[in-house]
């Protein structure tokens, strides 16, 4: 199978891949501002109609305040053409209070039950208007927090635009519970993050900026598949920005301040592309959409194939799986990001283990594996304990589970004031003691090691979610704690997907 390269790749012969890269397509339905003369209801419906003529299926993530406009305004017309795509939400309300403003100065349990309220409330939407379950949750330009992840895993939703992803490839992976299909995810070392490509809403009415961005797309999908990279989410469209040539946002809700609708248009509107480049806009987006239908190197899905495809995870951890992890733990004295399983993961069930093995002499072949939750307050660096024997390594394993198991957290610390020990220094010396139990020795005593609070993406993920107070939406003295430190805090949950065989 071949097709025409664009531009300078034209002439470059087409290598196929041993396997596709899996793609999915996004559109963000946001615009609750523009009357309906301004035609933006139809946008959605025609490149909805564009994208099934040209044999594809895409996913529209609407703000729950836009699909409700749709049903005031009586377009079923435009509902019907989501019939063949999928339909997932991006965020209750653009309105604010919005995500990031609602969890600042919460704990974590009241801020979960905010955004639980909020996305829970915007899903029924969706199925109210769609007539069918939302497939996703999502983050809407900077409305992104921790607790927004929590609740798609606590609704059995994945989590379209997610800041954290995990090494090595910093593509589809677990966080908080839910799976999550990252953009804008920070790295370690400097190394690219690739599983994400968009920037084509401005080029559409310009056909040589179009062709230059879809050769960078062509480059892209080649540097994906050279590198190892198996996913790719591919952002097609605004359908708002069809027809306007700006977004909305600071003409109706700047700086966390929301204008009533009678003032609407008070402070002028976005700027309207011509009849002419609409239409040149729609031959680029039918191009594009044809280009990547015929493209072997690609292989477009929607997010609920690309659920079942990355979404299972093993149900037990087995005896080699924690040697493994045991012993790269005692190497880098780090809280390691392992595959397939988080650092959570990890720890519990080190302390399930080596209980099972200090209550019948032997260590289990396995042992099940727990969605455990981060901690929800710090930790600290250095252990007030410095050592403990057996005994009481074994004690503190199981009062590390029983917290588990009564608050679905890792506990930030156990002990009281001057003997305390963090879940952290746990994590190590459980390892250590695995590694030694399974060498046929008892250890009599484990040294307790400083250790950091969370794993090296913690800091760079939690300053991913505080960056939402830097821009104009937000109001400029957002409360950022709450996104800062749960952010960090959770990254113990962080994990890579995998790819279900077959």
């Amino acid at each position: 199978m071949s097709r025409a390269r664009p531009l300078q790749t034209a002439l470059r012969s087409v290598i196929l891949p041993a396997q596709p890269l899996d793609v999915i397509l996004l559109f963000d339905v946001e615009d609750i501002f523009s009357p309906p003369e301004v035609g933006n209801d139809d946008s959605i419906k025609e490149l909805a109609t564009i994208l099934v003529e040209e044999g594809l299926r895409g996913t529209f993530l609407y703000i729950g305040d836009r699909a409700l406009l749709l049903r005031e305004r009586r377009r079923d017309d435009v509902i019907a053409a989501m019939a063949p795509h999928e339909v997932g939400l991006h965020t209750r309300s653009a309105r604010h209070l919005c995500s990031p403003e609602y969890v600042q100065r919460n704990d974590w349990d009241q801020g979960l039950v905010e955004a639980l309220r909020h996305e829970r409330e915007g899903v029924e939407i969706i199925r109210d208007v769609f007539g069918k379950p939302a497939c996703a949750l999502s983050t809407h330009n900077v409305f992104a927090t921790p607790h927004s992840q929590r609740a798609a895993a606590i609704l059995g939703l994945p989590y379209v635009y997610a800041y954290p992803a995990a090494p090595p490839y910093y593509s589809v992976s677990w966080y908080a519970g839910a799976l999550g299909f990252p953009w804008a995810s920070p790295t370690l070392g400097g190394q690219p993050f690739r599983a994400y490509f968009a920037g084509f809403d401005d080029r559409y009415p310009d056909t040589p900026a179009f062709d230059a961005h879809l050769v960078r797309l062509d480059q892209h999908i080649d540097t994906c598949l050279n590198e190892g990279q198996r996913f790719l989410s591919l952002f097609l469209y605004h359908p708002q920005r069809l027809r306007l040539a700006e977004f909305i946002d600071r003409y109706w809700s700047p700086n966390g301040v929301n204008y009533p609708p009678e003032q609407w248009g008070r402070y002028g509107t976005p700027s309207r592309y011509t009849p002419s480049q609409v239409a040149t806009s729609l031959a680029n987006f039918r191009r594009l959409a044809r280009w990547i239908r015929n493209d072997p190197r690609l292989d477009p899905m929607t997010v609920t194939e690309a659920v079942r495809r990355y979404g299972s995870q093993p149900d037990t951890v087995t005896r080699d799986d924690l040697l493994e992890a045991a012993q790269s733990i005692c190497a880098a004295d780090e809280i390691l990001l392992h595959t397939p399983f988080s650092p959570a993961e990890v720890l519990v069930a080190l302390a399930r283990a080596v209980a099972a093995f200090a209550t019948e002499g032997a260590l289990p072949a396995t042992v099940p594996r727990l969605d455990a939750l981060g901690p929800v307050r710090n930790l600290i660096v250095q252990p007030e304990a410095q050592g403990y024997t057996w005994d009481m390594i074994v004690r503190r394993g199981r009062e590390l589970l029983a917290h588990v198991d009564a608050t679905g957290h890792l506990p930030a610390m156990l002990g009281d004031g001057g003997e305390r020990v963090g879940a952290n220094h746990l994590y190590r010396a459980l390892a250590e003691a695995y590694v030694a139990i399974r060498a046929g020795t008892t250890p009599p005593e484990v040294r307790l090691r400083p250790m950091p609070r969370y794993p090296q993406l913690a800091v760079p993920i939690g300053l991913r979610f505080l960056q939402a107070a830097e821009g104009h939406v937000l109001d400029p003295n957002l409360d950022v704690d709450a996104l800062y430190r749960h952010g960090k805090l959770q990254t113990w949950t962080l994990k890579p997907a995998t790819i279900r065989p077959g």
